[in-house]
């Protein structure tokens, strides 16, 4: 997966400007695609240049010009055509499984500073999930189909992360 796909996912059903388009990746696949700001609104213009999107220009008088981006034909079948692909598992990048590797070398200070701070972001992560369950899913009953997608995949980062925090947990008792 890209950026770029995830930009396709994120505009396909309305037009938005960067900060629109921020605020609906926080909401939905912040959870699954991790960018910066600069990342973003670089691949957006690496996007238009590709004919992806389109760039409306809104002109404001007391703040800087609102950019409106918008898929065009090409975008919606470049999302088609990445949507077609199969999926595949890569691999698990995670610097801290690294780590294991020179246990022995590893200071049990430092390894236990650095898996109590890993154990504290899955707490915040868990905290963030929770937060966009109660604001966009409180209802589980309710929701649409194109909404329970979103929220399985919500559910399943949940999961993965306490999984995560129940690993931490067993090694940290065992060392």
């Amino acid at each position: 997966m890209s950026l770029r796909a995830v930009l396709l996912i994120t505009l396909q059903r309305e037009p938005g400007t960067g900060y629109d388009i921020l605020q609906r990746f926080k909401a939905g696949l912040a959870h699954v695609w991790q960018a910066s700001h600069q990342q973003l609104y670089r691949e957006l213009d690496r996007m238009r240049d590709d004919d992806l999107l389109t760039c409306e220009t809104l002109p404001q008088t007391e703040r800087p010009d609102r950019k409106v981006y918008q898929l065009t034909e090409a975008g919606r079948q470049a999302l088609d055509t990445w949507l077609a692909e199969p999926l595949s598992t890569g691999p698990v990048r995670q610097p801290l499984f690294a780590k294991f590797f020179a246990w022995e070398r590893w200071p049990e200070e430092a390894r236990r500073e650095e898996l109590a701070a890993f154990r504290k972001q899955l707490q915040e992560r868990l905290t963030t999930y929770a937060a966009i369950e109660q604001e966009w899913f409180s209802n589980p009953e309710t929701l649409t189909p194109s909404q329970l997608a979103p929220w399985h995949t919500l559910r399943l980062g949940q999961r993965l992360t306490e999984t995560w925090v129940e690993w931490v947990d067993e090694v940290m008792e065992e060392d």
